[in-house]
């Protein structure tokens, strides 16, 4: 039984999504992305310019020989969303290029700052004047351009504000949540501002309700996608910390009530309340189970996709679900 519990570890660290074959208009609007993260630097003081970007170099394991392609931290749908969702709007409502370079900006910020402020508080980094000089710069930033955004949009400003109330309503709560959907429902809330811009831009190309609803249920359903898979690949770490992950809401009371005894126990997953948790992780198929709900996830948001004159980004989120429909690792 040891031996399939460290399998079923070190295959849930291993798993992933597919990879997604870019078009050449994407690249080229990536880098777009990619110059959003420099010219964030340049306004910060002189002095810390240079030291900012070997931090973003470091922190998004980037150099210069791959042509700091920083966003490539981040899986395509995260950030092509914006390509999409501008290449499908009709002629007579087409974006003009400050709002465009606005939407690149906002969303380039938010996505850096989601991952940024987990970092931060979670220790992964070290919080030091450098750490919150960008912090705060990037947030003053996103919410400039957010604030343009927002102009002419009807109720605009409100939907910005709604976001951003979600965002740290939900990260500054403990999360109570007793079930997978509920725990789903949550993490909506945590990657608010991640769907601000889209949902402006969406509301921009098309004054039907149902187009922005549904451009919003794409992205949400591809972030808690995300959200799951990093779940699976950190399952001992979470475990060992106590955290209370997407497989935690898949347990009984009595076997969560063991999952919360490990970080003060701190026993290793051969033996104690670690071992017992794993194993009926590993006999009940709650690892399917998890698996099964990102592909769900992905297929639902495809096919709305494809409802909404973005079949690009239906075929994206395709390609990300084939390894973990076929049960595949990253080698």
């Amino acid at each position: 039984m040891r031996g399939r519990i460290a399998d079923m570890l070190s295959s849930c660290s291993l798993l992933d999504f597919g990879a997604v074959d870019l078009s050449r208009e994407e690249e080229i609007f990536r880098g777009e992305l990619n110059r959003e993260i420099l010219s964030f630097c340049e306004y910060l003081p002189q002095s810390m310019r240079t030291k900012a970007v070997l931090f973003l170099m470091k922190y998004f394991h980037v150099s210069f020989s791959d042509g700091l392609n920083f966003v490539n931290y981040f899986y395509a749908p995260a950030w092509s969303i914006l390509f999409w969702l501008h290449r499908s709007c009709p002629d007579n409502r087409k974006l003009g290029p400050k709002y465009l370079k606005d939407a690149k900006t906002g969303h380039t910020m938010a996505m850096f700052l989601h991952a940024f402020d987990d970092h931060l508080t979670d220790e992964q980094l070290p919080v030091s004047h450098l750490a919150l000089l960008m912090r705060s710069q990037s947030w003053m930033i996103m919410s400039q351009a957010l604030e343009r955004l927002a102009r002419g949009v009807e109720e605009g400003t409100a939907i910005v504000a709604d976001f951003i109330d979600d965002y740290y309503s939900s990260i500054g709560t403990s999360d109570e949540t007793e079930s997978l959907d509920s725990y789903c429902d949550f993490f909506r809330k945590q990657m608010a501002t991640w769907l601000i811009v889209p949902v402006l831009m969406a509301k921009r190309i098309d004054v039907n309700e149902e187009f922005v609803r549904s451009a919003q249920m794409v992205y949400s359903s591809f972030g808690i996608a995300w959200r799951l898979l990093d779940d699976l690949q950190d399952l001992e770490k979470d475990l060992i910390k106590g955290t209370h992950s997407s497989l935690y809401t898949c347990l009984p009371n009595d076997i969560r009530k063991k999952w919360d005894r490990v970080k003060d126990e701190k026993v290793n997953q051969n033996g104690g309340p670690a071992g017992k948790v794993l194993n009926y992780i590993l006999i009940n198929g709650v690892i399917d189970q998890i698996r099964q709900r990102i592909c769900s996830e992905l297929e639902s948001a495809a096919c709305r996709a494809d409802t909404c004159d973005l079949a690009g980004f239906a075929d994206e989120l395709r390609c990300l679900s084939k390894p973990l429909r076929n049960g595949e690792c990253r080698s």
